[in-house]
């Protein structure tokens, strides 16, 4: 009767979509572990690959087996490698090294940034005075603009009168 109830298992056929749900694994995942367990990939009449229940468990106990291995934690002997606690002078070391090497990366930021922020000085300096001779230069445009409009109106108040001469009118002695 046991013979005939191994035979059942082995004669259900499970497709590879089944045992990537049964084991939460991809295809890939599964090729590993049949290469793990000698496992053989078996073709039915169709030509398509399955599965038995022995292979099923066989790659579910070997699945397990590896995550045992990943999950499971060292025991706390390793950790401490012979020691039986860690003192409070070690502690106090440690903080105090860390505290170390956090001033120490801080002084190497700042002084980095005060080398590459040296230079910006000297830009400040040199934008300022860029900006105040363009507002001097705009400055002296819109007087010579003005100057130009003056002198504009200036040569239009002369009118040609016989004989290549020009004479000057003004708006309130029109000659004409």
């Amino acid at each position: 009767m046991v013979a005939a109830t191994v035979d059942k298992n082995e004669s259900k056929e499970l497709s590879p979509k089944e045992i990537r749900e049964m084991l939460g694994i991809d295809n890939s995942k599964i090729e590993e572990l049949c290469k793990k367990a000698d496992i053989k990939l078996k073709k039915n009449q169709r030509g398509l690959t399955y599965f038995t229940q022995d292979d099923a468990l066989r790659l579910k106990s070997l699945t397990a087996k590896i995550d045992n291995k990943y999950m499971t934690p060292p025991a706390k002997n390793v950790v401490l490698k012979g020691t039986n606690s860690i003192s409070s002078a070690s502690i106090l070391q440690l903080v105090e090294t860390l505290r170390g090497i956090e001033s120490n990366i801080s002084a190497k930021i700042t002084s980095i940034l005060d080398e590459k922020l040296d230079g910006m000085d000297d830009v400040v300096m040199e934008l300022i005075r860029v900006k105040t001779e363009n507002e001097t230069m705009r400055f002296k445009i819109n007087e010579l603009n003005k100057e130009n409009y003056r002198l504009k109106k200036e040569v239009n108040s002369f009118k040609k009168v016989p004989f290549g001469f020009y004479a000057k009118t003004s708006s309130e002695n029109s000659l004409f």
